[in-house]
């Protein structure tokens, strides 16, 4: 799905007639903020302030959270993690064939390890940028998590 960098029209128009300010927000961002505005009229439950999780995954990716909600620290974390595979799908370059390798940090034990897997792109999803590999099985990666290699 493409994806706006500001509200959309109706957007604008829902938060005008509720009284909520979407200035600098992203549609996603400004998603989470109406439906936390609306949320115990939908019955959907009162916002809750995002988690210590949320905040701490936040600081790693340079965002502020500690005063949002779930929704809209989880908008803002998916809008930085969909910039971030855009800036690195521009700059991989991919297409079907390309040889990348997959890093993975994996914990065992306690211990923590390092694994590089090697695969061959077979596909692209253009709206989510996902990057899938042949062998199927639905493996794949974001295009923040490879490397090109030289083949």
């Amino acid at each position: 799905m493409a994806r706006n960098s500001n509200p959309t029209i109706e957007q604008l128009r829902v938060a005008t007639l509720i009284g909520v300010n979407l200035c600098g927000d992203t549609e996603f961002v400004a998603a989470a903020r109406i439906e936390d505005a609306v949320s115990a009229a939908i019955l959907s439950g009162l916002p809750k302030p995002a988690t210590d999780r949320q905040v701490e995954f936040g600081k790693a990716l340079g965002l502020a959270l500690s005063s949002d909600s779930v929704r809209v620290a989880s908008a803002k974390i998916d809008d930085e993690l969909y910039m971030r595979n855009v800036a690195a799908a521009k700059t991989l370059g991919l297409k079907a064939g390309d040889r990348v390798v997959k890093r993975e940090t994996i914990e065992v034990d306690g211990n923590v390890h390092m694994i590089d897997r090697e695969y061959v792109v077979s596909s692209i999803d253009p709206n989510s940028l996902r990057i899938w590999f042949r062998g199927g099985n639905g493996q794949g990666a974001w295009p923040t998590q490879l490397e090109k290699t030289e083949e």
